[in-house]
């Protein structure tokens, strides 16, 4: 039978309106009004216009993910451009991979927006070939008015479901298009689908091969163990089997950390058992995908004897729970190993340091980084401070993510001119594009920086991308979660009541910018006054509170007096977490050295202030 447009319409309208197909039901296919009244009972209008699909970003390390990509990529290479889209859904019709090369198909779709890490369930994107290959476990085709929202009835759609060695639907690869689907389309489909099945199945054994030969290769000698991780298993080279339960428990949650954060740096840690361990992490890697990840440990000198009853009574061990002891292994002067404590310590009290060296070493090597922080603290700043200071003759492409115009001009971009002129204009000097308020991005305005950031990674002389993100972590579930593939590490910048050595500097610089024709100096009692606060607002506040003492004294040496008194005259704050572990640790040093401020401070490696 040949079904018209018109009756499915009709059918479709009547499903909406009285919840049945009506006298129109033999119009249309079982499968397809299944589905509508599946779309009927979980909610889904067909005349809504709010399209909001749920984000749920991107699976860190997940095998469907990487092997989609690499099929779609090595296909369009080989067999060239279909005037479709290619979407991979997995079991939960998430969008795992999604290749576009008609842009009027890619139109449709960003009005959603049908991108990576966007869930297209029927409750939320209504009837698709994908949803019903998935549910029914075999190829599927839904095409114009058979989809029950409105704007998408001039799409078609057909997909295969993408199966396990059980034969269970594990994802689906879909195509979208403008014109109806010939059997070269559906055929394409199910063979992506397949070649991605063999590709996933063969995934395991293949990341188990070569993390196996990898942790081999890496035991020598005596003093050493190994232990392995790619996917959900654990590999142990002999030494690493007969550890203690709750070490071994300690080393696999570490290795199985660093393969999901793709973050492989050496550690010194100390186990429950309290053995001390230097730990490093090496990616096992397969056709430039990493694959695994191989922890080799080697054991250290044990404390000293009169320093390991201080770390028992303060529960210094290394556990998924429990409190953090930051003075752990905290040597005693001129005890072995006093470098390493001093260095330990001194991160921990100068924060600001860390911080610094990992993002100088960032540009250095041009890895792409994410700089984390509240708001105000001199993100950008740093960034920028940090690339002259090696590149004097760099070009700096600042880019405020809070105000992009997503909405007008080139599909691919947006009219965001900062962007546009990174793509269009490229450099033969060093660039840094520097990306602020990453967090204020939507959905539409992540897809189009995503965009931005792939098409330049493409380039033999990509620019140096720092990304920085108004919050202490990066949030998973939110829109800018998607561009995370872009970055090699995570740096988080301390607040500044973390940082009360930089305080003096800061607020000099800033009644230098603030009142260049004002002779003002800031006097000692004043230093001790801002540095004692606690700035939650940080950077802004501190402008703030200067720009008040600038107002009310155009010269002269500023005294606590000329200070804002609401500011300053509350009763004194509650310390911080880290604060109380710096109190802690200073106050333990000043115990262990009789009370000599200056041998505290040689032990801390700290000034003496």
């Amino acid at each position: 039978m040949v079904h018209s447009d018109a009756a499915i319409t009709a059918a479709r309208l009547n499903v909406v309106e009285n919840g049945d197909l009506g006298r129109w039901a033999e119009q249309v296919s079982p499968d397809i009004a299944s589905s509508w009244l599946r779309c009927v009972d979980k909610g889904q209008l067909a005349n809504s216009l709010d399209k909001q699909l749920g984000f749920i970003g991107d699976v860190p390390g997940d095998p469907l993910t990487r092997v989609a990509r690499a099929v779609v990529a090595q296909w369009s290479d080989t067999v060239g451009p279909v005037p479709a889209t290619i979407l991979v859904l997995d079991a939960l019709a998430v969008v795992r991979c999604r290749h576009d090369v008609t842009s009027a198909v890619a139109a449709v779709l960003d009005t959603w927006p049908v991108a990576e890490g966007f869930s297209i369930t029927e409750r939320e994107f209504g009837t698709s070939a994908g949803t019903l290959a998935l549910a029914l476990g075999r190829p599927a085709m839904v095409s114009g008015p058979e989809h029950f929202h409105p704007d998408l009835v001039g799409l078609h759609e057909c997909a295969a479901p993408v199966t396990d060695d059980s034969g269970a639907a594990i994802g689906a690869v879909v195509l979208v298009s403008e014109t109806p689907v010939a059997e070269f389309a559906a055929a394409l489909t199910r063979t992506l689908a397949a070649q991605i099945g063999v590709d996933l199945m063969a995934g395991p054994s293949t990341a188990l091969t070569a993390t196996s030969a990898q942790l081999a290769a890496r035991v020598h000698g005596s003093g050493t163990f190994a232990i392995g991780a790619a996917g959900d298993h654990t590999i142990f080279d002999p030494r690493a089997s007969a550890l203690d339960g709750s070490d071994s428990a300690v080393l696999i949650e570490s290795v199985r950390a660093a393969l999901v954060d793709c973050r492989f740096q050496a550690a010194s840690l100390t186990l429950p058992s309290g053995s001390p361990v230097e730990v490093e992490f090496e990616p096992v890697e397969v056709a430039g995908d990493v694959v695994g990840c191989v922890l080799v440990g080697t054991w250290t000198k044990t404390p000293a004897p009169q320093y390991s009853s201080a770390l028992a009574r303060q529960g210094a061990h290394v556990a998924p729970v429990g409190p953090r002891d930051y003075t752990a292994g905290m040597p005693l002067v001129g005890a072995a190993g006093g470098e390493l404590g001093r260095s330990r310590n001194k991160a921990l009290l100068t924060p600001m340091t860390s911080t610094r060296s990992e993002l100088a070493l960032s540009i250095s090597e041009r890895s792409n980084r994410l700089l984390t922080g509240e708001k105000g603290v001199g993100k950008r700043t740093l960034a920028v401070a940090e690339f002259r200071a090696q590149h004097p003759d760099g070009v700096i492409h600042p880019v405020d993510c809070s105000v992009l115009d997503i909405g007008r001009g080139d599909s691919r971009w947006g009219d965001t001119q900062p962007l546009a002129s990174v793509v269009r204009s490229p450099s033969a000097a060093p660039q840094l594009l520097l990306l602020g308020s990453l967090n204020s991005l939507d959905a539409m305005g992540a897809r189009q920086v995503d965009a931005v950031l792939r098409k330049l990674a493409t380039r033999e002389s990509s620019p140096l991308v720092i990304g920085c993100v108004d919050a202490t972590t990066v949030d998973r579930t939110r829109p800018y979660a998607m561009l995370s593939r872009h970055f090699h590490g995570v740096t988080r910048m301390p607040s500044l009541r973390y940082r009360p050595d930089d305080v003096a500097d800061l607020s000099r610089s800033i009644l230098k910018n603030i009142s260049p024709r004002h002779s003002l100096r800031l006097s000692l009692s004043v230093i001790r006054v801002l540095e004692g606060y606690s700035w939650p607002g940080n950077i802004d506040e501190l402008v703030d509170v200067l720009g008040y003492v600038v107002a009310h004294k155009p010269f002269g040496e500023i005294t606590v007096r000329d200070l804002p008194a609401t500011y300053f005259r509350s009763a004194p704050r509650k310390l911080a977490p880290l604060e109380v572990a710096q109190c802690e640790t200073i106050i333990h040093a000043l115990y262990e050295v009789n009370g000599n401020r200056y041998k505290a401070a040689a032990l801390l490696g700290i000034g003496r202030s």
